[in-house]
């Protein structure tokens, strides 16, 4: 019961969660679920305040190390212990954990997720993707370890794993949007654009909600030069998340670059205005003064506007 109402409340439940598992834990030392749901509570509140209490961690660490002497072959206990290795900065003893986590239950997904992120936060990345492929023949036919495994695989930069990973899962199941989407993402970062815009639009084709692919499009259409596409799919992006920074600030460029200078003067206009953000409200100025500049040059030199503006430079995005 206290599990369950720890999932309700969240964040705020945890100290009475907390006052539960340790009362189990004095009336039956022998209730290893016990030690290690206070071991959970004590990680979930130093994951999750701004206060970095390492005597938490401690505390978690204490609990499951009594845990470990009751249930050896816990593989969750085991991995659960990693976690917290981590955090305390002991990369050895957490892969030691890892590892007998993954002896106990090879197809412990947790565990493998976490020891491939270690792999690649080190660089090692053909060793990655090897621990990839070996991990992959533990779930023939099953595309949700195939998506997770490419998930981590892709934040940890190695986008050419990624698409392999991403394309077996739509193969498995071809109706997969977001996998789309990531598929998209991953070809982008490769600069792979026809196979980006291609993904993209797959992506709308099975969700239109999706508005990131919209954004991912135009960005495709852009490095590729169809300015046109380029800004009619920001647009439409922007009419799915209104106000965002960094996607009227594309939009801004797209403009000057396919001359539309009242357009690209009303965005940067809105930019300026509507963020928070110091950086791109100083760019959004830095583009306004550039603009009127080239106007009153221009209006005196020739008594006109010109049909089209300079692109912009930089390449801000």
């Amino acid at each position: 019961r206290a599990v369950q109402q720890l999932n309700r409340e969240g964040f705020a439940g945890i100290d009475r969660a907390l006052a539960v598992f340790e009362d189990l834990i004095q009336r039956d030392p022998d209730f290893v679920r016990g030690y290690v749901s206070a071991a959970d509570a004590y990680l979930l509140k130093y994951e999750f305040t701004e206060r970095k209490d390492r005597q938490w961690l401690v505390r978690a660490m204490s609990y499951l190390d009594t845990a470990v002497g009751k249930e050896r072959n816990n593989p969750a206990i085991h991995f659960k212990r990693a976690v917290i290795y981590f955090n305390l900065e002991q990369p050895d003893r957490a892969v030691e954990d890892l590892r007998k986590s993954m002896d106990l239950a090879p197809q412990y997904l947790d565990a493998r997720l976490l020891y491939l992120q270690h792999l690649l936060s080190l660089k090692k990345q053909e060793d990655a993707r090897q621990f990839v492929d070996d991990s992959i023949a533990l779930f023939p036919g099953d595309p949700a370890p195939l998506r997770y495994l490419a998930d981590v695989v892709f934040a940890g930069g190695d986008n050419e794993k990624a698409v392999e990973l991403y394309r077996e899962v739509v193969r498995l199941v071809p109706n997969a949007p977001n996998t789309y989407l990531a598929l998209g993402k991953a070809h982008l970062n490769l600069k792979q654009y026809p196979s980006a815009i291609a993904s993209f639009q797959k992506t709308l084709e099975q969700a239109p909600e999706l508005s990131d692919a919209h954004f991912g499009m135009a960005v495709a259409y852009g490095e590729t030069g169809r300015l046109k596409d380029a800004v009619m799919e920001m647009e439409a992006y922007l009419r799915k998340v209104p106000g965002d920074a960094s996607a009227l600030n594309n939009l801004a460029l797209l403009y000057e670059q396919t001359g539309n200078i009242t357009k690209a003067r009303l965005t940067w206009l809105k930019l300026r205005d509507a963020t928070p953000d110091k950086i791109y409200r100083e760019r959004a100025e830095q583009h306004l003064q550039m603009l009127s500049s080239q106007t009153a040059v221009q209006d005196g030199g020739a008594g006109q506007r010109p049909e089209k503006a300079s692109p912009a430079k930089g390449g801000e995005k």
